[in-house]
């Protein structure tokens, strides 16, 4: 599936003092360099593994055209980004919640 959207997971909390100037970047971006997101066909898969049993997240919505910095792909579904992820490139915060079994159980359809 090729799809002009990505996905990233973080902390509903931690948004607001995440999200400055007109740019996203984690915590963890000064240390990293990198922004880890994730295509429409492995986001199950990959908050089950990342993030299992979390709640109170928010899911990105990127559109990678809008994006300063284009993603670069790499295995599993995931690309990364090398660069803060302008906000304009965020479509929609999405609230997600593990369920009662501490696993997401979604299904993303792009058409």
């Amino acid at each position: 599936m090729n799809s002009d959207l990505i996905f990233h997971v973080v902390s509903r909390r931690k948004w607001p003092e995440l999200n400055k100037n007109g740019y996203y970047q984690p915590e963890d971006f000064d240390e990293t360099g990198i922004i880890e997101c994730v295509e429409p066909g492995a986001l199950q898969e990959y908050l089950n593994k990342e993030h299992r049993g979390r709640k109170n997240l928010f899911l990105l919505v990127i559109d990678t055209n809008r994006l300063i910095s284009k993603p670069k792909k790499a295995k599993n579904g995931l690309r990364m980004l090398n660069q803060p992820v302008n906000t304009d490139a965020i479509l929609d915060k999405i609230r997600l919640d593990c369920n009662k079994d501490k696993m997401f159980d979604l299904d993303v359809k792009i058409s």
